[in-house]
């Protein structure tokens, strides 16, 4: 993942809240962008995790689909990201952490938190 990725998720998913209203409607509709941004397409490719043979494999189908445009292959690609995401429940207890962390920055012990997430 470049480093611009990293700064842009970071910075839509710790975006400042509205600290001057504590209302509970701003919180939850600053929950909803959280979900709403984590749950997004565009970043399935930097959460999905791969075993050794599985990123050469990706690697090379995904060359091979951009390449000669072959929509089928690209379409089980795209299914294939999605359905690791979801193997073992780790972008769910990912994306619980970060709901967490938000609520209770100090809890973490600040931005030492965020270490897990930029693995």
């Amino acid at each position: 993942m470049a480093k611009e990725d990293v700064g842009n998720v970071i910075d839509k998913i710790f975006a400042p809240t509205n600290q001057g209203h504590q209302d509970k409607v701003v919180e939850a509709e600053d929950v909803s962008k959280i979900i709403k941004e984590w749950l997004d397409p565009k970043h399935i490719d930097k959460k999905t995790r791969y075993t050794p043979r599985q990123v050469i494999a990706v690697t090379i189908l995904q060359s091979i689909a951009d390449t000669y445009d072959i929509k089928t292959l690209k379409r089980f690609l795209k299914e294939f990201k999605k359905g690791k995401l979801s193997e073992g429940g780790q972008s769910a207890s990912e994306l619980t952490d970060i709901l967490k962390f938000r609520s209770n920055p100090e809890k973490e012990g600040g931005l030492a938190g965020l270490a897990k997430f930029l693995e």
